[in-house]
């Protein structure tokens, strides 16, 4: 993948700082901001399709979409927000339980049409560090399993091998598919503050019996952005809430690895500074 510029690189939280300097472009910040704003519309326009629950409408949306954007764009930076919108809105507790499964029931349809569309496409090969073999867990929640199989989509689109591992899988059942598996990268996708524990059960039990040292992990999802320094105190290589960042992190950033004195777990929290 080639870069994306400053702006986005502000979205990756690292382990340690990067050592090469990026230089603002005013122009390509300017489109970023465009675009920014015109994603945000489709969010809104997407959830709006949904929350009528009509099928046709939703499928017509998703078709009107897709005229305009990239499958894979379209997922991380329409799909994926309006998830965690939903996820938002339900947390808040400001959606009725009818409203909320019929929003979840909707985006599921409209995500898996997306999906397909991106399937039918050619793998991309443009990597520049190669292809990674990755584990993807996620949280138990059926929007937090939706979340994972469109992020495992989008990088097997991305010409990585990708294995899916679930969601809701209790943490001495990931390090035993990690240790077997023996992935380049884990990535533990969650929204959920209950995902918390597991996560940091996982990560800890890996750093702390020395097991994989040459394995990167990476946490992504909207719980690590709520809660400043939890992704850095339980000992992550990278973490960001920000699915295209990810994309990029994992390629540009596939040598970090956090330091013993990152890792803070039982000894207070330490607030994630970005790079």
């Amino acid at each position: 993948m080639g870069s994306h510029g400053a702006p986005l690189r502000r979205m990756i939280r690292r382990s340690r700082p990067l050592t090469r300097k990026t230089v603002e472009d005013p122009a390509r910040t300017d489109l970023c901001k465009e675009s920014t704003m015109n994603h945000d519309t489709d969010v809104e326009r997407l959830l709006e399709t949904c929350l009528h629950g009509e099928r046709a409408e939703v499928r017509a949306c998703v078709a009107e979409l897709l005229s305009g954007q990239a499958p894979d764009m379209l997922l991380t930076s329409v799909v994926l927000p309006a998830i965690e919108r939903i996820e938002r809105l339900d947390r808040e507790d400001r959606v009725s339980a009818s409203a909320l499964a019929v929003l979840n029931g909707a985006m599921r349809l409209a995500a898996n049409h997306i999906v397909d569309r991106l399937q039918a496409r050619p793998i991309r090969n443009d990597h520049t560090a190669g292809t990674l073999s990755v584990s993807l867990y996620c949280g138990g929640s059926a929007r937090e399993a939706m979340q994972g199989e469109i992020m495992a989509a989008i990088l097997e689109h991305d010409g990585h091998h990708v294995h899916f591992g679930g969601s809701g899988v209790p943490a001495d059942e990931i390090l035993s598919e990690v240790g077997r598996g023996k992935p380049d990268l884990l990535l533990l996708f969650a929204s959920s503050a209950s995902d918390g524990p597991a996560a940091r059960e996982v990560i800890d039990t890996i750093r702390s019996i020395g097991s994989r040292p040459e394995m990167q992990i990476v946490l992504a999802g909207g719980i690590f952005s709520r809660a400043p320094g939890l992704a850095e105190e339980i000992g992550a290589d990278l973490w960001t809430d920000d699915p295209e960042a990810l994309r990029l992190a994992i390629v540009e950033e596939a040598d970090l690895r956090s330091t013993p004195a990152q890792r803070t777990v039982g000894r207070g929290r330490r607030i994630s500074r970005a790079a």
